[in-house]
């Protein structure tokens, strides 16, 4: 199986050394989390219950095979980019902005918009599975925009939950 390399393409308000530096060490991290066989594993075993799949045209797919949600995880198609093909490559555009909401942040297209506060206070583990979360709806899944029952086992969801947990069952060296 093909490596997906996480790329940090864009980062916006990232005005400290630490900010930076973060966001480096996440990176990394999410790029180890998702080629790993134990995410693997997980994803294709995973109890999904909300499958949507939101087309750039609307139109909204309901993707029943785990091996596939796997598959289209690890292209990393970002739905608004102008590449015609997969490319095995999770490009991340990151802003952080202040908000007085309670939201750790959310996206908007390709961008992925974190708080700073929140940045700063959160652990690395915590941080990935947020921008994993949130890039899950840039190449395309979706879940309930009210808090139902299902949404916590959607794709973004429960996507970002696996990678947590395999993150809090491992120790990383380089986290510090």
């Amino acid at each position: 199986m093909i490596n997906t390399k996480v790329n940090l393409n864009k980062l916006v308000n990232f005005n400290r050394e630490k900010d930076i530096a973060k966001a480096k060490k996440v990176r990394e991290l999410i790029e180890i989390i998702i080629n790993s066989k134990e995410f693997h594993r997980k994803v294709v075993s995973a109890d999904f219950q909300d499958r949507r799949f939101k087309h750039e045209n609307g139109k909204i797919e309901e993707i029943r095979d785990n091996e596939l949600i796997l598959e289209r995880l690890l292209k990393g198609k970002e739905q608004f980019s102008s590449e015609s093909s997969t490319d095995y490559e999770w490009d991340y555009q990151i802003v952080l902005y202040r908000s007085l909401t309670g939201e750790i942040g959310h996206r908007s297209k390709d961008t992925i918009f974190t708080k700073k506060k929140k940045f700063r206070n959160m652990t690395y583990r915590n941080v990935a599975s947020h921008w994993i979360h949130e890039y899950v709806h840039v190449i395309g899944f979706t879940h309930d925009f009210k808090r139902t029952e299902r949404r916590p086992y959607s794709i973004p969801y429960l996507t970002g939950t696996i990678a947590g947990s395999i993150m809090e069952s491992n120790e990383y060296d380089f986290l510090g």
